[in-house]
């Protein structure tokens, strides 16, 4: 189905009892997307070292793992050193697994050293060392689930598609008031990305959602998104 046929579609039944809210979300480029990037463009963390346009599919690999239920604060300041030593597969294992361990334990992670120990081993033997571009492949490597995935396929490989987390999940049904259990969800999230801008639509609604439409204290007051949002001012 099409981007926009799909969209239309959730968005009828979303709102079929309000025609003004009908006429602003069947715009949703203009009432969400628009606004959303660019708010990003002045305020989006852009300087996180990660989302360097130059990283490697595997420094995004290494990136999304140590990321997994862990702030982009925390995993800041021990990233580059990682990746500095750990720039493909074969460095990984090559190295012990003690010596892993001990790079990320400042994060308290040690668990996800096991995860890139392991996957590089897997890339290795089913993929040449190369990051697969399929999503089935991907989620085949120890440690990646649907998240980190699509996290992979959009900042890797550019797909116009959306990874649904907890904070992506909380923007998205707050601006389009749908349950953030909905099924429709990410379907939805799936649709609104603007062709060719996945990546930099992925890293705004990440940043939107951790620094205004945060999960105690929305900024409803100084929020882009106004009257076009259905939660404004009663964000739960």
């Amino acid at each position: 189905m099409e981007k926009h046929v799909l969209l239309h579609s959730i968005c009828r039944r979303t709102y079929f009892n309000d025609n003004a809210a009908v006429r602003h979300v069947l715009d949703p480029q203009r009432s969400f997307v628009e606004p959303l990037l660019d708010w990003h463009e002045e305020n989006g963390r852009h300087r996180l070292p990660w989302r360097e346009p130059s990283r490697s599919g595997f420094e995004i690999l290494i990136a999304e793992i140590l990321l997994q239920r862990t702030t982009a604060a925390s995993v800041a300041g021990a990233y580059l050193p990682i990746v500095a030593r750990y720039q493909s597969p074969e460095t990984v294992v090559a190295a012990s697994p003690e010596t892993i361990e001990r790079r990320i334990a400042p994060l308290g992670l040690a668990k996800r050293a096991e995860f890139i120990r392991r996957s590089s081993q897997q890339l290795l033997a089913r993929h040449s060392g190369d990051i697969p571009h399929r999503y089935a492949d991907l989620l085949e490597l120890h440690g990646v689930g649907a998240y980190t995935a699509r996290s992979v396929l959009i900042h890797a490989f550019d797909e116009d598609i959306a990874a649904v987390d907890t904070n992506v999940r909380r923007l998205v049904s707050r601006f389009f008031d749908i349950s953030p259990d909905s099924g429709a969800l990410t379907y939805l999230a799936d649709a609104l990305v603007p062709s060719q801008r996945g990546s930099e639509f992925q890293h705004a609604m990440l940043d939107f959602a951790a620094d205004v439409c945060t999960a105690r204290t929305p900024q409803c007051e100084t929020c882009p998104f106004g009257e076009h949002c259905r939660s404004s001012g009663r964000a739960v």
